[in-house]
């Protein structure tokens, strides 16, 4: 996980707004009818559209597991679910977009909002440096573990079920990928610097899969260097 740095409400979802009355707020139709066009308009490109705008705002990776997605991989998340919370279920500052998370598979196969469902978070907070909060453990040589020393945190992981092997032995394989790069410039200080900054930041609108756990682990060898 990583901050999720919120830019002005696309006016799609303003005008929307403004078009419901006050008393309607709460009724459970309300982000339904809006769905439909965040799905259609992201994929044909569509100015304004929110889909596209929280896809662009995130650099192209999931909320929760910072897997790559696009439009016909992800799904708009309620950070405060739609079902306990309707006053958010149209506010910006609620709405991000995550992976399909297992979506239609077992429940112990499933991950991030699709996981989560209705539940609410205990600690994580996407509009905080969440990243400060996280640790990622090498645990054997095919996989990657993601925990916190905040048990409330921790247990936000566990609901969000992060530790599922699939993304384990995915973030195993993109750390292998990145340590690769290195191995040809003899682990200098200044290429390890080099490429944390990539992976800081975006390129092309995008950032690289898993990007964080990459700057963690970076850091670490920065370190010991």
């Amino acid at each position: 996980m990583k901050r999720i740095h919120k830019t002005k409400e696309p006016s799609s979802l303003t005008q929307y707004r403004s078009s419901i009355n006050k008393e309607n707020f709460t009724d459970s139709n309300i982000y339904e009818d809006f769905k439909h066009k965040t799905q259609d308009g992201c994929e044909a490109n569509e100015a304004l559209n929110l889909r596209r705008q929280l896809l662009e705002e995130q650099g192209y990776i999931c909320c929760y597991c910072m897997q790559r997605i696009n439009c016909k991989t992800s799904k708009i998340e309620h950070f405060k679910s739609q079902e306990k919370h309707r006053d958010s279920q149209i506010d910006y500052n609620n709405l991000f977009v995550a992976c399909i998370g297992g979506e239609s598979q077992k429940d112990f196969e499933q991950h991030c909002d699709t996981k989560k469902a209705n539940q609410d978070l205990n600690a994580i907070n996407l509009l905080s440096n969440i990243e400060n909060e996280i640790k990622y453990i090498k645990k054997d040589k095919d996989t990657i573990e993601i925990s916190s020393d905040n048990p409330e945190i921790q247990s936000d992981i566990e609901i969000l079920n992060l530790n599922l092997k699939v993304l384990q032995k995915n973030r195993k394989e993109a750390l292998e990928n990145a340590i690769s790069k290195l191995k040809t410039k003899n682990f200098k200080a200044q290429e390890i610097k080099e490429l944390i900054s990539k992976y800081k930041n975006k390129h092309n609108g995008k950032f690289e899969p898993f990007c964080e756990m990459l700057v963690y682990f970076l850091n670490k060898k920065l370190s010991a260097n």
